[in-house]
C-alpha cells in the first residue's frame, strides 16, 4: 500500500534552502541552529511594508529583500537600523534571503544570530531568486505519496513499472535504459502532486541505484553514463507486471482504458503478463508510443473499431 499524505501543501523546514542551495545560488550567512524552522507558504514575500511598520511580519513564507529594502536600511544608523530590525528579526519569520550578492548588513547579522534565524544571501536578481524559489517550495511542498516499482523515462513519458518482487521491473528497466531511455528510480518512487500533474523522483538516499539479482546493487548512471539518468519525470502511464497464467482480467483490444488513482490524479494504467521469451522492454516502448498518439487524439483500437463497424452495416445493408 502507498504511503500517503493528505492533499495539501506541506510545510517544510528552512533546511530545504541549503538542500537546493545549488539551484537557489544561496550562501548561508547565519543562524543555522534555526534551519528547523518551518516554511508554510510556497509564495515568497518582500518584507518592505513590514520594515516600514505598515504591516506585521509574515510569519510562514521566506524574506527575501532586494535592493529596495537593502537600500531603506542601509541609509540609516546602525542605531535606526536595530530598532526596525529588532521586532523583525523577533517576530517569527522563517529566514531571510538578500539578493543582488547584497552583503546582509551587520546589524541584521548580529540579531539574527542572537535569536537563531537562518541569514541567506545569493548573487541572483529578485525576481529569478523568487522564480526558483517558488518551484522548489512547489515541488517540497506537494503532497507525497510512495509507491514500490521502478520509474523509468520513454520517448519523454514518465512510466512506473509495477509488479510482485522478482518479476523482473528492473531488468526490464535496464533493457530500457540499453534502448536510449533514461532511469529514474528503483524500489521506492514518491510522487508529489502539482496541479494535475504527479512529478516521480527516487528517494536521495536510493536515487538511480538498482538491485539486480545475481549482481547485487549497480547504479544506472555509472553503468550507462550519467546520460542514461534523471532526477524526476511526470508520470504518464503504470504498467503493472503480472505472471503470465493470472486470474486477472487482461484487455484484448485496447478499448478499455483503466486508471490508477495516486494522490487525487488518474493515470492511465495497463495490465502486461510476463513469460520466457516475451521482450518487456519492447512492449512498454511500444506502450509508451502508443500513449504520445492517444494524447494527439490518435486511438487504433478506436479506428478499429469504427471500420469493423462500417463493415458490419454495410454487409447488413447487402
Amino acid at each position: 500500500m502507498p504511503n500517503q499524505a493528505p492533499i495539501g501543501d506541506r510545510p517544510v523546514t528552512v533546511q530545504v534552502l541549503v538542500s537546493a542551495k545549488e539551484r537557489l545560488g544561496v550562501v548561508l550567512e547565519c543562524g543555522h541552529q534555526g534551519l528547523g524552522r518551518a516554511i508554510k507558504n510556497r509564495e515568497p514575500v518582500k518584507p518592505g511594508l513590514v520594515l516600514a511598520g505598515l504591516q506585521p511580519a509574515h510569519t510562514d513564507a521566506v524574506h527575501v529583500m532586494g535592493r529596495a529594502e537593502y537600500e531603506y536600511l542601509s541609509v540609516r544608523s546602525p542605531g535606526e537600523q536595530r530598532k526596525i530590525l529588532m521586532d523583525y528579526v523577533r517576530s517569527g519569520i522563517p529566514c531571510v534571503v538578500t539578493c543582488w550578492g547584497l552583503r546582509p548588513l551587520p546589524v541584521l547579522l548580529e540579531l539574527a544570530a542572537e535569536n537563531e534565524v537562518p541569514i541567506f544571501s545569493t548573487t541572483k536578481s529578485t525576481g529569478a531568486f523568487i522564480r526558483e524559489l517558488q518551484a522548489v517550495l512547489i515541488l517540497e511542498m506537494a503532497p507525497k505519496e510512495q509507491h514500490h516499482g521502478v520509474l523509468v523515462q520513454v520517448h519523454d513519458l514518465g512510466i512506473l513499472l509495477t509488479g510482485m518482487s522478482g518479476i523482473g521491473k528492473s531488468e526490464t528497466a535496464l533493457e530500457l535504459v540499453l534502448r536510449g531511455h533514461r532511469m529514474v528510480a528503483d524500489d521506492v518512487v514518491e510522487f508529489g502532486r502539482t496541479g494535475d500533474s504527479l512529478i516521480g523522483m527516487g528517494l536521495p538516499s536510493l536515487g538511480q541505484f538498482v538491485e539486480i539479482r545475481g549482481l547485487g546493487i549497480l547504479h544506472a548512471g555509472d553503468l550507462f553514463g550519467q546520460a542514461a539518468v534523471v532526477d524526476s519525470v511526470r508520470l504518464d502511464l503504470v504498467v503493472q507486471l503480472v505472471e503470465w497464467e493470472t486470474s486477472i482480467e487482461l484487455d484484448r483490444t485496447g478499448l478499455d482504458t483503466k486508471f490508477l488513482m495516486i494522490l487525487g490524479v488518474e493515470v492511465p494504467h495497463l495490465v502486461l503478463p510476463v513469460r520466457p521469451g516475451r521482450n518487456i522492454a519492447m512492449i512498454v516502448e511500444i506502450a509508451a508510443r502508443n500513449q504520445i498518439l492517444r494524447k494527439r487524439g490518435v486511438n487504433s483500437a478506436q479506428r478499429y473499431e469504427a471500420a469493423l463497424l462500417a463493415k458490419l452495416q454495410s454487409s447488413n445493408c447487402e
